[in-house]
């Protein structure tokens, strides 16, 4: 490979703005989620720890930060505005993906809000016109962002990759693979059973299993549960390493919960992952066993 690639990898950041947002916006599932915001998550989420992340990644020299979704809490303007100013201020690179906060409403979606914010900070190869998967590629290794983001209804944080994209995604890991890149899968929603509370599920994740399967793949990341996994697909020659990170801004205490990122190392010898957590003070890279 030559010289190894590394990046940090944080997810569910949660950034709030409520700057210029009237009252009229709430008139949908905007309610029970703007409530929910109120008595909870705005006391559970700290925005300065994505800050402390970006800082930490410049420091470790890493080539890229990859967000793996919910930078937003319910996909308003105001909420996508300051994602976009701390996203162009990080002063490195970043690839995104959308989470199911970023899609909160039908009219979010439908007006492709994340996608017009976010669009270059999702810069990569495509099969066709549609949006997803897209590869960030370099000379050895593929970033491969897919969508599991969809509009549901209130109290439901489920999440759907779709036959079309499924389709997609099969020939793109093909086609990347051909290549001789190292595929490392992005996508916001846990994709086995027994990871995701329910109403949080990837509703297809047995097709998404079937692709990974069939086509196979190096690594893959997501977020969505705000606690810390790790474990595995069947791949077509080996199991495939899966690794779910905790909220990147994240108050919580508890075991698992806390604010966490992970730094990986790409080179010939494979991938390699250190996990930072954060004490109260700062992020500190820990040991496997301490992580749990």
């Amino acid at each position: 490979m030559g010289r190894e690639f590394r990046f940090v990898h944080c997810s569910d950041i949660h950034l709030l703005s409520l700057q210029g947002t009237g009252p009229h916006r709430f008139l949908n599932k905007r309610f029970t989620g703007g409530a929910n915001l109120l008595l909870k998550r705005r006391k559970g989420h700290d925005a300065a720890l994505f800050d402390r992340i970006v800082e930490h990644a410049k420091r470790l020299e890493v080539d890229r930060l990859v967000v793996t979704g919910d930078v937003t809490n319910l996909a308003l303007q105001s909420e996508f505005e300051l994602v976009r100013r701390k996203f162009d201020g990080a002063g490195l690179p970043i690839t995104v993906i959308p989470g199911n906060h970023d899609t909160y409403t039908r009219g979010s979606a439908k007006k492709r809000r994340f996608e017009s914010f976010m669009s270059q900070h999702m810069e990569g190869e495509r099969l066709d016109e549609n949006f997803y998967p897209f590869a960030w590629t370099n000379a050895h290794l593929a970033l491969v962002g897919v969508s599991t983001a969809i509009p549901t209804r209130p109290l439901s944080a489920v999440g759907a990759v779709g036959d079309e994209q499924l389709q997609r995604l099969d020939s793109l890991l093909a086609e990347l693979e051909s290549r001789g890149l190292q595929r490392i899968v992005l996508i916001h929603h846990p994709v086995a059973e027994g990871f995701a509370k329910p109403g949080h599920e990837l509703l297809d994740l047995e097709a998404f299993g079937q692709v990974i399967a069939r086509r196979g793949a190096e690594l893959i990341l997501h977020g969505h549960e705000h606690v810390l996994l790790d474990y595995a697909l069947p791949g077509p020659k080996a199991e495939v390493p899966v690794h779910g990170i905790g909220s990147g801004t994240s108050m919580s205490v508890r075991p698992g919960r806390r604010a966490s990122f992970s730094h990986y190392t790409v080179d010939d010898d494979g991938i390699s992952r250190e996990v930072w957590l954060f004490d109260g003070q700062d992020f500190r890279p820990v040991t496997a066993a301490a992580a749990e």
